[in-house]
């Protein structure tokens, strides 16, 4: 192979990231005008329902820890959202059974089970902390940049007003986050919680002056890319900025493009300004996944990002009632050609 290693990992990574996960990002079950989705729901995009349990170890991005629950982990949380276009609202409902602790503490090691990232600025503890209900989707392919010299990743589009002198610039499919308010559970672990929103415009139930977060995985340093092999490759995750509430989409735009569910765990104040969100976390689930995903199972992401199947596979989690931590991706390999 000829030509200069980064233009390579470029364009390999353009038309292996870009094109495969994408699709298989937007490519999972959604729900049709005609056709009812998931485990419960009926309707179209237009007015309708679903009803979808959440697990522990449902949807487990990289570098997250997912903690122990209540009654030895054995519970879950139910969530049913219903919506009307015409009537512009949307209801969010989260139930379950002794399934929070409340004001709940997690403690991280630095180098073991938290590792800083200057691209998703998290708090290693959380005490007394509080949960908050995240709604994910398909993304936008997003530009980002790595250092013309060093190949270091530098930012993406959303925290450059222009494209960095002698950069070079990547796209990498995303994902679109937005957070509910924050909540506690009763004394007893029992969950009723309720996030309303206009169909119109889906902005942070905390703070609606923000609409969506952009998050991603993506290689550090582009010599940790493998372009035709993300599950060779190093990745950690972005988050971007909230995006202002003028930029917010419609709830059609994330029921389209199929959902994803979080329940994570928040420090008791904000980490950083404008806020993100932190990689601790509890129940989760999707519908991109035919049928959801079954308790005991996870989202593949690396099967998601390369477009093959089966997209979930057995939790290393399940059947233990501990924190759990899905490490750093990386096989610590260097993909860039001696000088």
């Amino acid at each position: 192979m000829g030509g200069r290693p980064e233009i390579r990992l470029r364009r390999g990574l353009r038309r292996a990231f870009a094109l495969g996960a994408a699709c298989a990002l937007l490519g999972g079950v959604g729900l049709a005008d005609t056709v009812a989705m998931g485990p419960s729901g009926s309707g179209t995009w237009h007015e309708g329902s679903l009803k979808i349990p959440l697990y522990r170890g449902g949807v487990v991005p990289f570098e997250l820890t997912v903690i122990a629950t209540p009654n030895n982990c054995s519970t879950n949380v139910t969530t049913q959202i219903t919506w009307s276009e015409s009537e512009n609202w949307v209801k969010v409902t989260l139930t379950g059974k002794g399934a929070l602790q409340p004001y709940p503490t997690v403690t991280r090691t630095e180098g073991v089970d938290w590792i800083p990232n200057a691209f998703f600025p998290d708090s290693k503890d959380v005490i007394n902390g509080r949960y908050q209900f995240w709604i994910i989707s398909a993304g936008p392919l997003t530009t980002f940049y790595y250092d013309g010299t060093t190949l270091d990743l530098l930012g993406s589009e959303l925290d450059f007003e222009a494209q960095p002198s002698g950069s070079i610039p990547v796209q990498f499919p995303t994902l679109r986050a937005v957070g509910s308010q924050m909540f506690e559970p009763a004394a007893n672990g029992d969950v009723s919680f309720t996030w309303n929103f206009p169909y119109n415009s889906l902005t942070r139930g905390d703070l609606p002056q923000y609409g969506h977060h952009i998050v991603t995985f993506i290689p550090p340093n582009l010599c940790q890319a493998n372009p035709f092999r993300f599950d060779l490759s190093t990745a950690r995750p972005y988050i971007s900025k909230p995006l202002p509430a003028s930029q917010a989409l419609p709830f059609s735009e994330y029921l389209r493009a199929g959902l994803i569910f979080d329940l994570t765990v928040e420090p008791p104040t904000y980490v950083v300004d404008p806020p993100r969100t932190n990689l601790t976390a509890t129940y989760s689930g999707a519908t991109n996944i035919g049928g959801a995903i079954p308790k005991g199972w996870t989202m593949d992401i690396d099967a998601a990002f390369m477009n093959n199947v089966p997209p979930i596979r057995p939790w290393p989690g399940a059947g233990s009632c501990a924190n759990y931590y899905n490490p750093l991706h990386t096989k610590g390999l260097n993909f860039c050609p001696s000088p």
